[in-house]
């Protein structure tokens, strides 16, 4: 069972973060999130609603492209709304992830392709709602409770600030956004999704101490939630903490098996403590699950092939990974491994 971290930890850890400059330490190349240009102006928005067509909050809303690399990823707010901005022409799919609830994921692909007689001008915006279904349960008793999500008192003045919050980081106003998450969790220390949300964002940032922080207080408050115990295992692990990354990697996995990043990672902390077979099997499961287009699982295949001495799988992985990855800035020493790995089978 963790310890319950007090506010004031929480409170300085998160004041001794600078939001000035809050890319000092990137994670794209792990999380598969692209920065995209500010000048493409397309955008994909809308609504998730549950069964009684009642909005559904503070479930996660990912994009990814057609490769299945994720784009972004973002909660909804208290009227469902979820939305998407800056983004280039292309083919997109938009999925609700629903870990820790009762209901079915759903995804839809959006085309996002500009009309314009002038080349690389004009933009497009999308509405896609989402109308959540009810997992078809077996042997359930009649006490269980359909549908029911993460439900907490929390005081209005806490709601409105971590709202208008949010809004300031859609609309990357990041230093006021994030000031008004910490003065709400000022006002109520337990609020879990400015926990979640504040402890993912420092994650994506690279800010993991304050993000270990942040999530291992929203698991305890909220130990379902699959967004805060993934984002807690990437913190751990970069952390250099394997063991306890391992551990938040098999919950997570426990709570969306469906997550192609959950199995991922936990292949990646069980490579990192040497564990060779594990790893292997639950890369390969992450492979599954993006139907093989996924470049960052052909690269951490890649590297437990290696350590394994299956040099022809290894190089085979490779040479996958540039097909995804045609421009990558090291591509020529990336060749010239896969022609050494085929030396050595």
């Amino acid at each position: 069972m963790r310890k319950i971290v007090h506010l004031s930890f929480i409170v300085i850890s998160i004041c001794l973060i600078s939001v000035q400059n809050p890319y000092a330490r990137p994670v794209a190349e792990y999380t598969g999130i692209i920065t995209v240009a500010a000048q493409n102006r397309n955008s994909i928005s809308g609504f998730v609603f549950g069964e009684s067509r009642t909005p559904v909050s503070t479930v996660y809303v990912e994009l990814t492209n057609e490769f299945n690399s994720t784009i972004s990823r973002i909660q909804t707010r208290g009227s469902g709304m979820f939305s998407f901005t800056g983004l280039p022409s292309g083919l997109y799919n938009v999925k609700v992830l629903t870990g820790g609830t009762d209901y079915e994921e759903q995804t839809r692909s959006v085309s996002l392709v500009p009309i314009s007689v002038i080349q690389d001008r004009g933009s497009i915006s999308e509405q896609v709602d989402f109308y959540l279904r009810l997992k078809k349960k077996r042997n359930v008793g009649p006490l269980a409770a359909p549908g029911v999500l993460f439900v907490q008192e929390i005081p209005d003045s806490a709601k409105k600030l971590y709202e208008s919050g949010i809004v300031d980081l859609a609309d990357k106003k990041e230093i006021e956004g994030f000031n008004k998450l910490k003065r709400s969790l000022e006002i109520s220390p337990d609020y879990f999704m400015a926990l979640d949300r504040l402890g993912t964002e420092y994650i994506v940032r690279g800010y993991y101490l304050p993000a270990f922080v942040l999530l291992t207080k929203a698991v305890e408050v909220n130990p379902r939630s699959f967004s805060s115990t993934f984002g807690l295992g990437l913190a751990e692990f970069r952390l250099n903490q394997p063991d306890k990354a391992v551990k938040s990697f098999k919950n997570a996995v426990q709570l969306s098996s469906d997550s192609i990043n959950a199995h991922l990672w936990l292949g990646v902390a069980l490579h990192s403590k040497n564990n060779l077979p594990e790893a292997l099997a639950s890369m390969l499961h992450a492979n599954k699950l993006s139907k093989g287009n996924s470049a960052e699982v052909h690269w951490q295949l890649a590297r437990v092939y290696k350590d394994q001495k299956l040099f022809r799988q290894a190089a085979d992985e490779l040479e996958i990974y540039l097909k995804f990855r045609p421009n990558a800035e090291n591509v020529e020493e990336i060749k010239q491994i896969v022609s050494s790995l085929r030396q050595k089978q």
